[in-house]
């Protein structure tokens, strides 16, 4: 839920599918590594 909120956010405010990418990866890395899904293009 947390992270969908952070992606709605991010979206608001103008960022791409990339910046958001870095930002979630950046935030909830500490939890664990990432869902193994494609690069961002």
């Amino acid at each position: 839920m947390d992270i969908t909120r952070d992606v709605m956010r991010l979206r608001r405010e103008g960022k791409d599918a990339k910046q958001i990418r870095a930002a979630i990866d950046a935030e909830y890395s500490r939890y664990g590594p990432p869902t193994a899904t494609p690069p961002v293009r």
